[in-house]
């Protein structure tokens, strides 16, 4: 018996860790994914130009200060798709029958202190944008199946991990695999709540359940319900802006 426990447990510390990506806590948030073999969305690709808003095409001209890391609801994004009609193909191993994701990593953000501001003209009125690092390395090619497929249960969709990578990873990492990396090690040591919950009840639950976040302001957009944590240029947890 103690040579098949042996057996077992070898086996389990053998696999990749990627297996277990969808949640840092999969039992409490009921997350299941499997990492798939390949891309299912092959036009991944990720322009500047493709920006709408035209502020976003690039921006290098300020400095990284520190980081947010951004968590979304994915039921509630799907839910949005569907009611669309339609998933799109960008969304449709993250919308799919066969996975279930809880909280998943938007991205990493860099972030500046004293951003620029720019006018976005593609709406009307122009509204006002604040110029964080963003397309620092201007249009990059695609990253490699290889590349983005280990974290697809982490960051459910081609096009998310290339664009993440490209529009916001690319300031401050040398390669994506950091990158990603970098945000795997800040999901993973977050515990997080089976279910969407209104702003207060997630805060509160947030600091309940890691003791790290206790005594520090945490972030939310309110359009999408997106959970945002901030973190110093050392990756130490610091309060997000009021």
């Amino acid at each position: 018996m103690r040579l098949l426990l042996s057996l077992l447990s070898a086996a389990l510390l053998s696999l990749p860790a990627t297996v277990f990506a969808a949640a840092p806590d999969a039992a409490v948030q009921g997350a299941t994914c499997s990492v798939p073999r390949n891309v299912s969305y092959y036009d991944y690709d990720v322009k500047p130009s493709d920006e709408k808003n035209t502020c976003y095409k690039k921006s290098t001209n300020v400095p990284t200060d520190s980081f947010v890391l951004a968590l979304s609801w994915s039921p509630g994004f799907c839910d949005s798709q569907r009611r669309r009609g339609e998933i799109s193909k960008k969304a449709a191993f993250q919308c799919s029958e066969s996975n279930h994701f809880g909280w998943i990593v938007h991205g990493l953000w860099a972030q500046s202190d004293n951003p620029a501001t720019c006018e976005d003209i593609s709406v009307t009125p122009p509204r006002k944008t604040e110029l964080h690092p963003r397309y620092c390395k201007g249009d990059l090619p695609k990253l490699s199946p290889a590349e983005i497929l280990p974290y697809m249960c982490m960051q459910p969709g081609e096009a998310l991990l290339q664009g993440e990578w490209e529009k916001h990873g690319a300031c401050d990492f040398d390669t994506a695999k950091q990158y990603f990396e970098k945000e795997r090690e800040l999901y993973q040591a977050l515990k997080l709540p089976a279910t969407s919950l209104p702003k207060n009840q997630l805060f509160q639950w947030m600091k309940q359940h890691n003791p790290q976040l206790k005594g520090r302001w945490l972030g939310y957009e309110k359009h999408s319900g997106e959970l945002r944590i901030c973190y110093s240029k050392d990756f130490k947890v610091i309060d997000c802006k009021q």
